[in-house]
């Protein structure tokens, strides 16, 4: 009889174990390290009721739409694709090749912020690389899964080292390119060895197929997105600025004060931030060694509306960004600086277009800006939104903008500006991202492919290069 009763408490206890096992957290929608400088950093997670993403729920999940289809507006998106789940989350972190490690105390996470947590790290090391574990727990439960992944902090001001960035825009679940692993070129794009990431924006689009229509499916489309692998991976792996535009914000051509259906412009910024490694502000600037500045600046929280009439008054980045970026600028020391914006400031736009610095509806702020940045040395606009890739001159001030391109190719919704011999070097259809290479105090900006890759160095091929 004791046999027995032991046998069976060995057994409860064993069901007990494996329930709170299977019942623990996920983290199907990954981990992004992001705001990165020489000492600190923001390491961001959500905790999942399961491993994956729920990709059966509507074929455009893993098909995504060719560009001869149109946008299925009647589709929204599901809200249940990748549920969230309350527990508790640490961090272990430590620099590579070293032994030490910091342990965070354990976060409780609830659904206030759809079951996501931001980790701020502080007294890091520059120019070092750092591996950390997450590891989720369900409340008062021994730590049941744990996730890795690795990061770069920024060199010193000093610091000659080189440096290797990307930076692409507009992706979407309707340009998916290879089924639940998402979007291709996140495998490729490591392959590049980047210190860092930028996403200028349009992330994702609440107002394309599957449509988002509330606060709800808006937050379910941002759980689906970094639950694609191959996005996830990268994340995972790779210190990232994330940047947002009108589509990751609200809808298109979008300013304060706007709806789109039931879903706000205050939600927006809130869902946003909520999804991405930030703090308060959402224009900054980042120092990379001795030779590389960014700015990431803000186009739609502080935006007149863009049917206002144009001059002194109406404005994309408002009074405070604007003289803050200027002053930045003007102060750094860095040899080479790089705005980085969601929309053009030189273009030229496709026809018909509204909403940023190269259009006329806005051409007294973008010419102000032009201007200046004409009179500032070795400052270059990396521009995201347009869904072709190109490097332009401005005929008047010479100042170089370089166009990202979108996601990949299958993102060429839309169409394009097609080649302007006034303006462009460098014209393609195409998407991909662009690669900046900072060595031995010279530059250079390449434009790549998203799948094409080179044979031999398994490296994206590339399109076209500019020394800067």
């Amino acid at each position: 009889m004791k046999r027995l009763k032991t046998l069976i408490s060995t057994a409860l206890l064993l069901t007990s174990l494996t329930f709170a096992e299977n019942s623990a957290p996920h983290f199907a929608s990954g981990v992004k390290v992001g705001e990165v400088d020489q000492d600190s950093a923001l390491v961001w997670v959500r905790l999942t009721k399961n491993e994956k993403a729920d990709f059966s729920l509507l074929p455009i999940f893993t098909e995504g739409l060719s560009m001869d289809v149109k946008d299925k507006s009647g589709t929204e998106m599901p809200t249940e694709v990748v549920p969230g789940l309350k527990g508790q989350a640490r961090i272990i972190y430590h620099v590579k090749d070293h032994s030490q490690k910091i342990e965070s105390p354990w976060a409780t996470i609830h659904s206030n912020r759809n079951f996501t947590h931001q980790f701020q790290l502080k007294n890091l090391h520059s120019n070092s690389t750092y591996l950390y574990t997450i590891e989720a727990k369900t409340n008062n439960s021994k730590a049941s899964r744990s996730i890795k992944g690795s990061f770069k902090t920024a060199p010193s001001k000093n610091d000659p080292s080189e440096i290797r960035f990307v930076v692409t825009t507009c992706q979407a679940i309707r340009s998916v390119d290879s089924g639940p692993e998402g979007h291709v070129v996140y495998k490729n794009m490591l392959n590049f060895k980047p210190n860092f990431f930028v996403h200028t924006g349009d992330i994702l689009y609440y107002d394309k197929s599957p449509l988002c229509v509330n606060k709800e499916q808006a937050e379910s489309k941002w759980d689906l997105m970094f639950g694609y692998q191959h996005n996830k991976n990268f994340h995972l792996n790779v210190t990232s600025y994330f940047m947002k535009d009108d589509h990751d914000t609200l809808k298109n051509d979008c300013w304060p004060g706007q709806t789109y259906h039931d879903l706000t412009f205050d939600q927006g910024l809130k869902i946003f931030k909520e999804n991405v490694p930030m703090g308060d502000k959402t224009y900054r600037t980042f120092r990379w060694g001795k030779d590389v500045q960014i700015w990431l600046t803000e186009n739609r929280d502080y935006r007149s509306p863009n049917n206002m009439k144009d001059g002194p008054d109406k404005t994309i980045l408002g009074k405070e960004q604007k003289a803050w970026l200027k002053s930045t600028i003007q102060s750094s020391d860095a040899k080479y600086k790089f705005i980085i914006t969601p929309g053009p400031i030189v273009g030229p736009d496709k026809k018909g277009k509204k909403d940023n610095h190269a259009n006329a509806v806005f051409y007294h702020e973008g010419q102000e800006l032009r201007n200046f940045i004409r009179d500032q040395e070795n400052t270059y606009v990396i521009c995201g939104d347009r869904h072709w890739q190109y490097l332009s001159v401005d005929p008047k001030t010479k100042i170089l903008e370089m166009g990202c391109g979108p996601i990949n190719d299958q993102h060429g919704f839309g169409g394009n500006s097609g080649e302007i011999k006034e303006f462009h070097k460098y014209f393609s259809g195409l998407g991909g991202f662009l690669g900046i290479t900072v060595k031995n105090g010279k530059a250079k900006a390449q434009w790549f492919s998203a799948v094409e890759l080179d044979p031999k160095t398994n490296i994206p091929k590339v399109r076209y290069t500019e020394k800067l």
